[in-house]
């Protein structure tokens, strides 16, 4: 089931904005192409279209159950689906919220503090999609 969301989450917002699209592809979620976002922690990245630091991209976050991200902001804003997993996604003023499951969808605008949580007790798996290029900053509390 998952890679039945990947590929229908990925096909969804290629059509909205991602770059033009010259080929089939297809990538199975076993073979994601993921990658440590910052050595010592545990997030991975896998690219799927684009590149996020430099502009319009598509990329799925993989990270293990009961991690939460300290206050963080992006310099760009996003949107997300949660394709596996149990997540919490909240402002630090504001209560937690409820458990998002698969198939959830939130945006980020940038600059604005937030704190993610993979409540599950497997691993959560994101899609993010930029239209900017962005990068990942703690923020103040």
């Amino acid at each position: 089931m998952q890679a039945a969301w990947v590929f229908v989450a990925a096909s969804l917002f290629s059509l909205v904005s991602g770059p033009s699209l010259g080929q089939d592809t297809r990538i199975p979620a076993e073979e994601a192409p993921y990658r440590i976002e910052v050595p010592g922690q545990p997030q991975q990245l896998a690219s799927l279209w684009g590149e996020r630091a430099s502009g319009p991209a598509g990329t799925l976050l993989k990270v293990p159950g009961g991690f939460v991200a300290p206050v963080h902001a992006h310099t760009a804003s996003y949107r997300a689906v949660l394709v596996e997993g149990r997540w919490r996604h909240w402002l630090p003023d504001q209560p937690q919220g409820n458990d998002l499951l698969p198939g959830s969808y939130w945006t980020q605008v940038k600059d604005q503090p937030h704190v993610d949580a993979c409540v599950s007790d497997t691993s959560c798996v994101l899609l993010l999609v930029n239209d900017d290029p962005y990068t990942t900053y703690l923020a103040p509390q």
